[in-house]
């Protein structure tokens, strides 16, 4: 719990020190920026001038997010978090509606992450709004108003996980079972370590990320096929081929 007046400050601190200790520098894929923002430099901007309750809940909603990201992906290659947690603060009414909002978050990491039968290697494709972009321009005037990290689409991610854990315990061709270590990749293109931070910091420098997660005011888009760019961007850097496995 966070007593003290100051004590929500340093527990944002010890986070960033958890960090650092576990993944080293926390890469930022903002061009022109090589680390990501301090989790205490967030709240500071988020929540310092807040009631304590509101730095209370922060602090616990950041370290369940956080907690959760370091233990089901691990692997990770950036670490901003600037947007994705304001967005979260944004869509809350209250404290307790913030700390349900990081548990659903924590939720999705579990489901997708590379404990699960779905083992995903990054968390990319969510905080860097691929997966929001590609559902909402489906239904563009159905789904425009719910951004990235708001309920409606937080719940699409979980039913849609769900799904796919349903059809990998069925034995879907779809979604083969993996060995031990091994990760899904339903892109065309490999996704090894080199080959996505080659492919996200180009697509970054081009502008082609719906969402700006290195920015607590990004404005999310979905005015471009970025899937679509994506996979036009991995043949142009001669990325080769990825196993194509379901997800």
């Amino acid at each position: 719990m966070v007593r003290a007046a100051d004590d929500w400050m340093r527990a944002m601190q010890a986070l960033d020190e958890e960090v650092q200790a576990r993944v080293g520098v926390p890469a930022s894929l903002a061009p022109g920026r090589a680390r990501a923002q301090s989790l205490l430099s967030i709240a500071r901007e988020l929540v310092g001038g807040r009631e304590a309750g509101w730095q209370q809940a922060f602090v616990e909603a950041t370290t369940t997010v956080l907690h959760s990201l370091l233990e089901h992906f691990p692997g990770n290659l950036y670490w901003d978090l600037d947007f994705l947690l304001a967005a979260l603060l944004d869509e809350s009414d209250t404290p307790d509606d913030l700390l349900v909002r990081a548990a659903a978050v924590a939720r999705l990491q579990e489901l997708f992450g590379c404990r699960s039968a779905i083992a995903f290697r990054y968390l990319h494709d969510f905080t860097y709004g691929f997966d929001w972009a590609r559902w909402t321009a489906r239904k563009p005037a159905e789904r425009a108003g719910s951004g990235p990290f708001s309920t409606t689409f937080l719940a699409h991610v979980e039913r849609r996980g769900r799904e796919i854990a349903e059809a990998i315990e069925a034995g879907d061709a779809r979604f083969p079972r993996l060995r031990p270590g091994e990760f899904r990749n339903p892109f065309p293109f490999s996704r090894t370590p080199e080959h996505e931070a080659h492919l996200l910091t180009d697509l970054a420098g081009r502008d082609l990320i719906p969402v700006y997660g290195w920015c607590t005011t990004a404005r999310p888009r979905f005015d471009l096929p970025f899937a679509e760019l994506r996979e036009e961007r991995a043949r142009a850097l001669g990325l080769p081929p990825g196993p194509g496995q379901g997800g």
